[in-house]
């Protein structure tokens, strides 16, 4: 039996993953951007914070003192509006923003914006401008474990133990770069992509490499639903392992039994939107199974967790049992176990 143990108020699941009702050119942004590297044709060893399973970055932006980004594969370039109008940023009205909330979000966009790691510099890019901040004060109220189990703090955390939330680096640089994400160093490497050679004995998974976002088709193992295969999105902005869209719950008869399983009110991009935390028994990621995945099934009723032209999230508290290369150049993703 899998409890947490729900006190009087719905605990809150903070959840990145902005899927945008806009398109911000994938393909002509990534022509068009100037890479520079500092040396060679690769940045290595770049740091980063590995907090509550999300990957934060320090991130200059256009000769900004650094400011915390989040690694995101399920999300486009962000820059929260305090920081794009401190900066002075043109900022175009753009429509409204849906995440994995059930209510929509103003957003707006920004062009000509630069950005830069240690190692590398890419200009010319598109950024989309939100409102975040009551994603940091959600992200704030939350210990999350490796596993993706988590614990509702008592207070939300204050002053300099607060982990700022300042923006994203989405689905943009993915595709400019190969990316290596080392989790248990806490190190990423970015290289040139026709340049780039894997030499080391982690396993490919396929990838189905959409105009936005990348997916992998993967099998389920329930003890209600047997053996089920569904299409997942891999998410490095979701800290949880494992989510199912509703749908998919309810068409292979997922939803473990009250006893089994916990409510949770889940907030990200749009609000808040019900759901139940439990596990599955395993997932399979090629030959690879990962047991016991701590699973959220969704009980939405309106925003992207009631789609069905993909099936669900694969999280970092998944991905980060591994050290793990996205090259999307060859449709790739390469799982090494740490």
């Amino acid at each position: 039996m899998f409890q947490l143990g729900l006190s009087s108020r719905s605990w809150i699941r903070f959840i990145l993953s902005a899927i945008l009702m806009f398109s911000l050119g994938a393909a002509s942004s990534a022509v068009a951007s100037d890479v520079r590297f500092t040396s060679g044709r690769n940045a290595l060893k770049i740091p980063f914070r590995l907090y509550n399973n999300h990957i934060y970055l320090r991130v200059a932006v256009n000769g900004s003192a650094p400011l915390w980004f989040v690694l995101d594969t399920g999300a486009v370039n962000i820059i929260a509006s305090k920081h794009a109008r401190a900066l002075g940023l043109k900022l175009t009205p753009a429509g409204q923003a849906v995440g994995n909330g059930e209510k929509t979000q103003d957003m707006f966009t920004t062009e000509n914006v630069s950005f830069a790691l240690p190692g590398v510099t890419v200009t010319r890019q598109k950024f989309a401008v939100l409102d975040f901040e009551n994603l940091e004060e959600c992200s704030n109220e939350l210990d999350v474990d490796a596993q993706g189990n988590m614990i509702k703090r008592q207070r939300s955390r204050k002053g300099d133990e607060r982990q700022p939330f300042d923006g994203v680096l989405g689905d943009e640089i993915f595709r400019l770069f190969v990316v290596e994400i080392d989790y248990a160093a806490q190190v990423m490497n970015l290289y040139e992509p026709k340049d780039y050679k894997y030499n080391g004995r982690g396993e490919a998974v396929p990838l189905e490499v959409r105009p936005r976002w990348v997916y992998v088709r993967t099998q389920l193992a329930s003890s209600k639903g047997g053996n089920v295969t569904g299409l997942f999105m891999i998410d490095t902005g979701n800290m949880g392992a494992l989510l199912l869209h509703r749908p998919f719950v309810e068409k292979n008869g997922l939803l473990p039994p009250d006893n089994e399983s916990t409510p949770f009110e889940m907030c990200g991009i749009g609000g808040g939107s019900m759901a139940r935390i439990g596990k599955l028994e395993s997932l399979r990621l090629g030959s690879l199974d990962v047991k016991s995945p701590v699973t959220l099934f969704s009980q939405a009723r309106d925003g992207n967790l009631i789609r069905t032209d993909y099936d669900g999230l694969i999280g970092n508290a998944i991905l980060r049992r591994f050290k793990v290369v996205f090259d999307y150049s060859r449709r790739v993703m390469i799982l090494d176990p740490r």
